[in-house]
């Protein structure tokens, strides 16, 4: 059995995957959301790891569900997993899921960490879903996963999902000590992503989060949560240089959603920034060209940009813009702002020199609602078109 996480990884690249596969009868991948932000590639990496202690003989491949050149836009990714020494040629990305699907002839089936339906490119490779643990809305699929395959489906409310799945396993692994975890490096991991959702348990606080947060003080005694948490936010926070369609595309989300006749398909853009910084970087026409082309890109009806900072004063803001770049769809984009105006509070902001009919501009005065909240509010006023 390797020892630690790092040792875990190199165990899956030099002998699992380069060889042993090829004499079982299934793969099987934890796969993390499209976002691919540290909660989600966090949850995918200690979900496999945390499950290789256990039993030694199933591993799981742990997959994060971008292009491996996406990393590089995850700056707090990037940092936490220098920290702790795990080079990015031992993770797993979509190349290397296409490349398992041509190599490996049998079922890929898959636990979801993150979201509770397969998206992106597992959506078209993987066979069955085995396992689940969430913290977004439940839609309802893969009800009897428990029953068929054994694994978990656990869909609740938190503020990060890396709690679900280390409480998970803690429970599993009957509460062990930190050497029960395989050392420091997958806990810190956890912890991570638990203080970048929650601000560092300032915000979005559940009681799954609680329950984590206390085991982190107890097995992390020599980690300072304050520090560690300030120099990953830094990290995150960290888009300078990038072009708006990095931007946009660093922490993003896309779906289609029904409406009376036919379908919209509405790209989702979480940004660290306030539009007032985005236009100083990108002025008036820079801005709408590069969502033109993202729209174009992408094939969307509408583009959503969702901001969230601290400012000065120490309060926690969001804004959100809604794009639109053919006529047809602007009819869509005022029914979705009609629908989810009270629920978000939203108020018009001016942002842009000159008026432009592609795009309107909203102060979100309803800060606690994020993107997992604002996508259904969208389906739902999608639905009433």
């Amino acid at each position: 059995m390797a020892e630690g996480l790092l040792g875990f990884l190199k165990c899956l690249k030099s002998s699992y995957l380069a060889g042993e596969l090829f004499n079982s009868s299934r793969l099987l991948i934890v796969c993390g959301n499209e976002s691919a932000d540290l909660d989600s590639v966090v949850s995918a990496i200690t979900y496999a790891y945390f499950s290789y202690i256990k039993n030694p003989g199933v591993q799981i491949v742990p997959v994060i569900n971008i292009l491996k050149a996406d990393l590089e836009l995850r700056r707090d990714i990037v940092w936490v997993l220098k920290k702790r020494n795990i080079p990015h040629n031992l993770l797993y990305f979509h190349e290397d899921l296409h490349d398992m699907r041509k190599r490996f002839r049998g079922p890929i089936e898959a636990v979801l960490v993150d979201h509770n339906d397969s998206q992106s490119l597992a959506k078209k490779v993987v066979d069955s879903v085995v396992g689940i643990i969430d913290h977004h809305e439940d839609l309802g699929l893969h009800k009897d996963i428990s029953e068929r395959h054994g694994g978990p489906r656990i869909i609740r409310p938190a503020g990060s999902c890396s709690s679900l799945v280390f409480n998970f396993w803690n429970e599993s692994l009957k509460n062990g000590s930190e050497q029960k975890f395989g050392g420091s490096d997958a806990l810190s991991l956890c912890l991570g992503a638990l203080l970048i959702d929650t601000t560092n348990m300032a915000y979005k606080v559940e009681d799954p989060d609680k329950e984590a947060h206390a085991a982190y003080k107890e097995l992390l005694p020599n980690v300072d949560f304050e520090v560690y948490s300030s120099q990953l936010r830094q990290a995150k926070d960290d888009i300078a240089g990038l072009s708006l369609r990095d931007i946009l595309r660093k922490d993003y989300k896309e779906f289609v959603f029904s409406k009376t006749k036919g379908t919209v398909k509405c790209g989702f853009a979480s940004v660290v920034k306030p539009f007032n910084w985005i236009n100083a970087q990108f002025p008036d026409q820079q801005f709408l060209e590069a969502c033109s082309k993202f729209v174009d890109e992408r094939n969307l009806d509408l583009l959503l940009i969702l901001t969230s900072w601290t400012d000065s004063k120490a309060q926690f803001k969001r804004q959100i813009a809604l794009y639109v770049k053919e006529k047809r769809s602007m009819e869509v984009s005022s029914k979705v702002i009609e629908n989810i105006t009270a629920l978000l509070k939203l108020q018009s902001i001016e942002v842009l020199e000159a008026p432009c009919e592609n795009c309107a501009f909203f102060a979100q005065l309803n800060t606690n609602a994020s993107r997992k909240q604002v996508v259904p509010y969208v389906q739902e006023a999608c639905r009433a078109i």
